[in-house]
């Protein structure tokens, strides 16, 4: 009794990128990633994704090498196939600020392709976007997005699937920033007093007397 429930529990353990990552050998294609080679990466990625076995969960990490790179249209039709390729996709814990070595380069990414968003191709810009700023926890911005895209695609199982997901995570909270310190009130008081010369007078003795020693 006790190894089912273990099972059920292991089976119920949302996987994590890291899994994946050893799972599929992907330790080179994220180290391409930290390094900020993301032409190299999405290269690496691809090639993995085409050995045979069961390869789909490497499209979500190629969608965001392509992402980075500014391919987002492409990144888009990706992030959109791993969505219906990869069961685990809804439930897939990646961190931005480790893959890519540093929190908010993926949003950064994902501004940009929103930025020079092509003519005929903003969905899939816009599908990839959400997705972005989902994993960095910008909630807000995500929905947003995510409302452009169904507006052109409906709403479409990618659209429910990724309203979920945000419903679930928690609300990104600004850091509080603590007041500066009040300055010291001025010194009041009257004006200056000056203090009059002083004059030391030093210890003379008489000339005869030090004539005498």
């Amino acid at each position: 009794m006790i190894p089912l429930l273990l099972s059920a529990l292991l089976l119920q353990q949302e996987p994590t990128y890291a899994d994946i990552s050893k799972k599929q050998g992907l330790g080179a294609a994220d180290q391409l990633m930290r390094d900020g080679k993301y032409l190299e990466a999405a290269v690496a990625y691809r090639n993995v994704l085409l050995t045979p076995g069961d390869r789909e969960a490497v499209r979500v990490p190629l969608a965001l090498a392509l992402l980075a790179k500014g391919d987002a249209a492409y990144a888009g039709v990706e992030i959109r196939r791993a969505h219906m390729l990869y069961p685990d996709f809804s439930k897939l814990l990646i961190d931005p600020a480790d893959l890519f070595k540093a929190k908010g380069v993926l949003a950064k990414a994902a501004e940009a392709a929103l930025a020079r968003e092509p003519d005929g191709e903003g969905a899939e810009v816009n599908a990839v976007a959400a997705y972005a700023f989902f994993l960095e926890g910008e909630r807000e911005r995500a929905q947003a997005v995510l409302a452009k895209y169904a507006q052109s695609r409906g709403s479409d199982a990618y659209v429910k699937d990724l309203k979920a997901a945000l419903a679930k995570s928690p609300v990104v909270k600004a850091v509080a920033v603590a007041a500066p310190a009040a300055a010291p009130p001025p010194l009041r008081g009257g004006e200056p007093v000056r203090a009059g010369a002083r004059f030391i007078e030093p210890e003379v003795h008489p000339r005869g007397e030090t004539l005498a020693r």
